[in-house]
């Protein structure tokens, strides 16, 4: 709920409306569904890791979202605020049982720009 008055409110609307935005991009990317883990960008993703992105089906979605941020809205940045907005999700590839399968995933991302924390907690601080 956001206050209707000044600065502040319409702030608030506009995250409110964002948030809504990327939501709806993960529903009709068919979050969790087989399909936005193995088709397009992801599914692209997914032939180099696939332990990775099988250990996490509910992020698919999202990575998808963060990664058309990346390449459309702005590069980093923009993929910050895609990777934040869906921070449980991005956790998956991060716990200590999925790392392991995902550690080269995230390195190869680095190397084309596309940096992702390496543990829970570099993400909780960088999405504050």
């Amino acid at each position: 709920q956001c206050s209707a008055e000044g600065e502040e409110g319409a702030l608030c609307m506009l995250n409110a409306l964002q948030m809504k935005a990327a939501k709806l991009e993960v529903d009709a990317a068919g979050e969790g569904a087989p399909s936005s883990c193995t088709s397009g960008l992801v599914g692209q993703v997914r032939s180099f890791a696939p332990r990775c992105l099988d250990a996490c089906p509910q992020a698919c979605g999202p990575l998808g979202v963060a990664i058309n941020a990346y390449m459309t809205k702005g590069g980093q940045p923009a993929a910050k605020t895609a990777v934040c907005q869906f921070k449980s999700q991005f956790n998956c590839f991060l716990s200590s049982s999925v790392w392991p399968q995902c550690e080269a995933l995230v390195n190869k991302a680095a190397s084309f720009g596309f940096t992702l924390p390496h543990s829970t907690a570099q993400l909780t601080a960088a999405c504050r």
